[in-house]
């Protein structure tokens, strides 16, 4: 299955604490994208083999999972540390902060950056929402932030 963006195969709680989480970034006019809510284990199994297997074994999981291929370069980078995802569970979601040209900020380039992702990640914990960027979570960049800034979880 295709990267999944809708919020009904979520679990309950994790569907209203999005709701929730969405409400909170409309109120303050921060811009978003939701990249991603539940995923099965085919999927799941295509993003753990990033940065650990060959790229032609990386693309033969994506075409399993009805994802497109990826370059040798998004190949050799880890995007997942677990086999088994809360997403495939319905109880995690991904939900980015976009840049004033629509683009995904994937770069904190300064203590600007820092403060609007942390404030993004302290809405989700208001919403009910573990943090991936929280300090628990390691390794952490400059900024103290951990690395998965887009990653909202309830177990």
């Amino acid at each position: 299955m295709p990267v999944y963006r809708k919020l009904d195969k979520l679990l309950p709680h994790v569907r209203e604490a999005t709701q929730k989480f969405i409400s909170l970034l409309e109120q303050e006019q921060i811009r978003y994208v939701i990249l991603e809510t539940w995923r099965d284990q085919k999927v799941q199994g295509a993003y753990y083999a990033q940065g650990r297997e060959s790229l032609e074994r990386i693309n033969e999981l994506r075409k399993i999972a009805e994802l497109p291929p990826i370059t040798l370069d998004e190949a050799r980078r880890v995007i997942t540390h677990v086999r088994k995802s809360l997403h495939t569970e319905g109880k995690a979601v991904d939900i980015a902060l976009l840049n004033p040209n629509g683009s995904i900020k994937w770069t904190i380039r300064n203590a600007e950056d820092a403060a609007l992702v942390t404030h993004f990640g302290e809405l989700g914990k208001l919403a009910g929402f573990e943090w991936g960027g929280d300090k628990h979570w390691t390794p952490l960049d400059k900024w103290g932030i951990g690395w998965d800034p887009y990653h909202f979880q309830i177990k």
